[in-house]
């Protein structure tokens, strides 16, 4: 008799606990989660296992409770030690992600195997990556291919993927092409994006089925459709190469750009290639420059060598062949290189006085070019730092030439004077004639209307030029400085200097 009223009571209470426990369920699907809480905490304290797990779920979306990791851990812990295999499945994610415990993907793998042998289709899948990983366990493809394919047999598409992988990449099974597509297919027709981008893939390429480009673009499309940016770049090429679709170059910016605000590094240099040639848009250098920049800053070697192809030409940019050669040395392609030597050599010795490129001259070269185009010595020794010219035959309005050179008798500075007679518009009409040659100056400082002035120009190869005068003496000079020499010429100077005073203190010591 004591039996029969236990059972009764049990009954009883089972049936009480299966009424609230609906009326949780009924409460959590109109929104109500409070109330849902109310009804299933109870439950869940008392032991019932489903409420147990709808807690930690609760807990982990912030739903009617406050968003607490270790508190979904704990009503998942419960659940799953009561066999629940989803809470089984949620808790080894917490232990992938270290959402309310620490990181431990061997405690993930334990759950995950716990919740796969009950059949729990997600934890079958996950557990095949962490073997595909060697997470938690020793890295096996065998096993990760047993496992994604009792996931993907219950038909779930991120597993039919994975599956489709393993058989394209020859990774714990035979390296299979029409295995790979029959998996890809399965995810793909579910809508899975990545499936349908590598179906579109194998048919672009004839890898395990006919080549088909119309298969191709159909299933580019479906998966562009959603957003997948390596799709949408694919489609736009198809569209650019007339592909399995028309030829229309509309189309593929239009799919570029998709993919391009997405990041992608390789569109954002393709969509620069159509504002580059005006290929589907408006030719525009500046919107093209701006889409190989982007991409550049991502590593695109070919972007790369492209941004500096502008900057060599000036399209969309400052000409600035420094820009250039960085750029060409960042592509680094063969086409880059060969680019990059040729630039570096032009813009090496650009710059040049009496036909002489001046930052490759050396003395005995820059002398007798200076007298052949009619300039007359005033002084030339090489015992000396530099030689000085008669000009007024030769440049108007400059009466003579100094050149100075490195110890080993290399092109430092030379600078032409101007005597101006307190003319202090002299220094505007020698800015002039230089702007009409190499632009508007870089820099300013000072007024032409009174005062010291200094006008620079930094040129392509590194040669400094710069149109100065004091005050209140007037004289302007017109300066071409090779920087790096003339410092080395003036650190020569200096340290000479500083023997000279030596041995002069030595010898004065001496005298008393």
């Amino acid at each position: 008799m004591k039996n029969i009223i236990g059972v009764v009571l049990i009954l009883f209470a089972s049936m009480v606990q299966s009424a609230d426990l609906q009326k949780g369920y009924d409460a959590y699907n109109k929104g109500d989660f409070k109330v849902a809480y109310e009804e299933w905490h109870p439950l869940a304290e008392q032991g019932n296992v489903s409420a147990q797990y709808n807690l930690g779920f609760m807990y982990t979306n912030g739903e009617g409770v406050l968003k607490d990791d270790k508190q979904a851990v704990n009503w998942y812990r419960k659940a799953a030690e009561q066999g629940n295999a989803n809470a089984q499945y949620n808790l080894g994610g917490r232990y992938v992600n270290g959402e309310g415990v620490l990181k431990d993907d061997k405690q993930a793998v334990n759950w995950y195997r716990k919740a796969a042998e009950q059949g729990n289709v997600i934890a079958k899948y996950s557990l095949g990556v962490m073997y595909d990983k060697g997470r938690g366990v020793l890295q096996d493809y065998k096993q990760a291919v047993n496992w994604y394919r009792k996931a993907a047999e219950q038909g779930y598409a991120n597993a039919q993927f994975n599956l489709g992988v393993m058989y394209g990449n020859g990774r714990g099974v035979l390296q299979d092409d029409k295995q790979a597509v029959n998996w890809f297919r399965k995810a793909a027709e579910q809508g899975y994006a990545s499936a349908q981008y590598n179906l579109g893939v194998r048919y672009g390429n004839g890898e395990g089925v006919l080549q088909d480009d119309k298969q191709a673009v159909n299933w580019f499309r479906k998966a562009a459709e959603q957003g997948y940016a390596s799709a949408q770049y694919n489609l736009g090429l198809m569209y650019a190469n007339g592909e399995g679709v028309l030829q229309d170059d509309k189309q593929a910016v239009n799919w570029f750009r998709k993919a391009a605000e997405q990041g992608d590094a390789s569109v954002q240099g393709s969509l620069g290639f159509m504002y580059d040639k005006g290929r589907g848009v408006l030719q525009d250098d500046k919107q093209a420059v701006n889409w190989y920049r982007k991409a550049a800053e991502q590593g695109n070697a070919i972007a790369q060598g492209n941004l500096a192809f502008m900057y060599e030409n000036g399209r969309g940019v400052t000409k600035d062949y420094k820009q250039a050669l960085a750029f060409y040395k960042k592509s680094n392609t063969k086409w880059s290189k060969k680019k990059y030597a040729a630039l570096k050599k032009r813009s090496d010795c650009t710059t040049k006085l009496f036909g002489v490129s001046v930052k490759c001259a050396n003395r005995d070269g820059l002398m007798a070019a200076i007298k052949k185009a009619g300039a007359t010595v005033k002084r030339e020794d090489k015992q000396k730092w530099g030689d000085i010219y008669n000009t007024k035959s030769l440049l108007k309005g400059s009466s003579e030439l100094e050149v100075v050179y490195t110890v080993d008798d290399y092109f430092a500075k030379a600078t032409y004077t101007f005597p101006s007679h307190m003319d202090k518009n002299q220094i505007t009409n020698v800015r002039s004639f230089v702007s009409n040659k190499y632009g508007e100056p870089d820099y300013l400082n000072g007024k032409v209307s009174l005062g010291r002035v200094t006008y620079k120009w930094y040129l392509e190869d590194g040669i400094e030029l710069k149109v100065s005068r004091g005050w209140p003496n007037t004289t302007t000079y017109l300066s071409f400085i090779y920087p790096q020499n003339y410092q080395a010429m003036l650190n020569e100077q200096e340290k000479q200097k500083k023997m000279r005073e030596a041995k002069q203190y030595e010898s004065q010591n001496n005298a008393f």
